[in-house]
């Protein structure tokens, strides 16, 4: 009889083993078998283009010319209409204004006053027109500059209501073009 004893103990055991070996043989498959469907790596699809941002201006002179005070002149269907040229990506087009300078300083504005002028640009040959608010803030003029086309830019300049004295005056005009 204890032999008999011995087999059921050591065949109990090797249930006991054998089943702890098959779950985890079952757990094993079961995990491999989800991890095998998941991916461990994706992709994502990228473009850049390079922007180039130039610009060049014709004949970049304006001569207004004398002009009685209170007075507005423009460019617009005169040879000093002037032509900027995209020469790198798509921008938006900009321009700004100083101050007239020499002698009595000249002080843009939204209105013309006393040694107060005011400047316009149109882009539309003078049908229309933007007005310069303060000096060195950039006032946009066309929101779609294409690459490599042109852009006819006039400006119109009304003279001060009165001024401190009467000496020719200058002043900068800056074109610039900018990522839109």
């Amino acid at each position: 009889m204890k032999s008999a004893n011995f087999v059921g103990r050591f065949s109990e055991g090797v249930l006991k083993h054998s089943i702890t070996v098959g779950v985890s043989v079952f757990l094993t498959l079961t995990i491999c078998v989800f991890s095998a469907g998941a991916a461990t790596t994706g992709t994502v699809l990228a473009t850049v283009s390079a922007t180039n941002l130039a610009i060049s201006v014709t004949d970049g002179t304006i001569a207004f010319g004398s002009v009685a005070l209170n007075t507005a002149t423009s460019t617009a269907g005169t040879t000093q209409t002037q032509v900027a040229t995209n020469d790198g990506s798509l921008a938006a087009l900009n321009v700004k204004s100083s101050n007239a300078t020499n002698g009595t300083t000249w002080t843009l504005g939204a209105n013309p006053g006393s040694d107060i002028f005011k400047l316009e640009v149109s882009t539309t040959t003078g049908s229309t027109y933007a007005t310069f608010q303060v000096t060195d803030t950039y006032l946009t003029a066309s929101s779609t500059f294409a690459s490599l086309a042109n852009q006819n830019l006039d400006f119109r300049f009304t003279t001060p209501t009165a001024s401190t004295d009467f000496i020719q005056k200058s002043l900068t005009i800056t074109v610039q073009v900018t990522t839109p």
